[in-house]
């Protein structure tokens, strides 16, 4: 499917429309602005979309803040004339500052009621005992309730925060504006943030991910402006993080830009036989999770694998294993040669200044991405664990089964994969019907033969979520969250100038 054939619904007032002019006149000096990226994945979305290059094609100086300035692929795909790079380094908080930011979530929690934040925090509490860990949820609890805003905190955390290698840049680069990937979900912004407030510089967070505003035990850090996918996530920032509703612009998914273009793809024989797979099979693809979000995967892969072998599909079938960038490979060796399953996990790997966390360290490249939508157009059923990858599946049309059965039974909601499905960001795939919840290894056997029978089947359900939470399907989502940032540089240089 390309984006041409999904009608773009008309855009209320607060969606933005690109609008990428220059910020300056041909000859004059060029403003600055500090972009940070401190995650492989940001990297795929920021940099190698269309928004890093409308940045400069309006007319700014970007200084790019990243764990990745070592690393020589990364400066060979991305230098360019206006472009430079500086090293953003893992947070390394005080004791005082991690109690303060510990608060600070627990505020959240008690303020917004949310069920999903509610379940990370206990989740963590039972994964990860500790001695101490009572009487400090004991006095965050008081600490949170009390009458004191959470402005105040943030502010107290700013005023604690120590950073002088990023205080100099701010005073040798006069920045105009400081654009942020994640506005402090990824730690490694904090005290690039809070530098920026200390500097008088205007903050701008883009909010990637379609669950970090309600499914965190962590709050965003109060920017001046946020970029957001959809409507529903403008109206999580205003109720939950205390934006007000003109600071929040809905520019789309700048992640799924790609699959909307009217890019040339390969036939599903071609792809099915360049990838080792058989055409004539039906093909169902399971997305994996990282090991500590569902320890069983490789169960459910052999479950399947036996589902396949035994003909419970009602047609022969195969399965592709993706497997997650933080999942663990070698606990698939096993499947290696068995009959109609086929391991891979594509993702580039980038070198991070020391401290980064694996995780953030891979990178999916333009032909990961490529790979990604053939591999989800080509699919008859995508296998999941409600991740973002159920929308994306849902873009390309293709039917979907959500995992909500751990391999042992009677786990508390905390623990279990039960918890996903209560969360609030994912109730609009559940309300839609664009997913089958699979309650048991038969009901999962089930939904897969039902939709290999009729690959339409729901058809209508997926193009709705899709177009509730993907709000421009045009391909210009980039573009659109550049023009904001030009937009909000030239307001900041007019501020100064009157």
């Amino acid at each position: 499917m390309s984006g041409s054939t999904m009608a773009v619904q008309a855009a209320p007032s607060h969606e933005h429309r690109p609008d990428a002019s220059p910020v300056v006149q041909p000859g004059r000096e060029r403003p600055c602005v500090f972009l940070a990226v401190p995650s492989g994945h940001n990297v795929a979305n920021l940099l190698r979309s269309s928004f890093l290059s409308t940045l400069v094609d309006g007319g700014l100086e970007v200084v790019v803040l990243t764990p990745f300035a070592g690393d020589r692929g990364f400066l060979e795909e991305f230098t360019r004339e206006h472009v430079s790079f500086n090293t953003l380094r893992p947070w390394t908080p005080t004791v005082t500052e991690r109690i303060l930011e510990s608060t600070l979530c627990e505020r959240f929690l008690v303020q917004s009621g949310l069920r999903a934040v509610r379940l990370q925090r206990d989740r963590a509490r039972m994964l990860e005992p500790w001695r101490g860990r009572a009487v400090l949820a004991t006095a965050k609890s008081v600490i949170a309730r009390a009458p004191i805003p959470r402005r105040a905190l943030y502010s107290l955390a700013e005023r604690l925060s120590h950073a002088p290698e990023l205080d100099a840049l701010f005073a040798t680069k006069r920045p105009a504006m400081v654009i942020t990937a994640s506005a402090g979900f990824l730690t490694a912004e904090v005290p690039l943030i809070y530098a920026a407030r200390r500097a008088g510089v205007p903050q701008m967070g883009v909010d990637l991910g379609w669950d970090n505003l309600v499914s965190k035990y962590h709050t965003i850090i109060p920017v001046d402006r946020l970029a957001v996918w959809n409507e529903d996530m403008r109206q999580q920032a205003v109720c939950y993080h205390g934006f007000s509703p003109d600071a929040v612009s809905v520019v789309g998914a700048v992640q799924f830009d790609r699959y909307f273009e009217d890019m040339p793809r390969r036939s599903r024989d071609t792809f099915l036989v360049d990838s080792g797979l058989d055409p004539a099979r039906a093909l169902v693809t399971i997305a994996t999770a990282p090991h500590s979000m569902y320890p069983s995967t490789a169960w459910l892969i052999d479950s399947l694998s036996s589902a396949i072998a035994s003909d419970a599909f009602g047609r022969p079938a195969q399965l592709l294993v993706r497997v997650h960038p933080r999942d663990d490979l070698s606990a698939y060796r096993h499947l290696d040669g068995r009959p109609h399953v086929r391991i891979e996990k594509p993702v580039a790997h980038l070198r991070g200044t020391p401290g980064t966390p694996e995780f953030d360290q891979f990178s999916a490249t333009t032909a990961d991405r490529q790979r990604l939508a053939a591999t989800l157009a080509c699919s008859d059923v995508l296998v999941n664990f409600a991740s973002t990858t159920t929308i994306e599946a849902c873009v390309f049309d293709t039917p979907v089964v959500n995992v909500g059965f751990d391999q042992q039974p009677g786990l508390p909601d905390a623990v279990s994969i039960r918890r996903y499905f209560q969360f609030e960001h994912y109730q609009p795939v559940l309300e839609s019907g664009a997913a089958v919840v699979a309650g048991s290894p038969d009901e999962l056997i089930a939904a897969v033969r039902r939709y290999l029978a009729d690959r339409t089947a729901d058809s209508t359900a997926r193009r709705t979520l899709v177009e509730r939470l993907c709000t421009f399907r045009d391909a210009r989502s980039g573009q659109r969250l550049a023009s904001v940032a030009l937009e909000a540089v030239r307001a900041a240089s007019t501020r100064r100038s009157a």
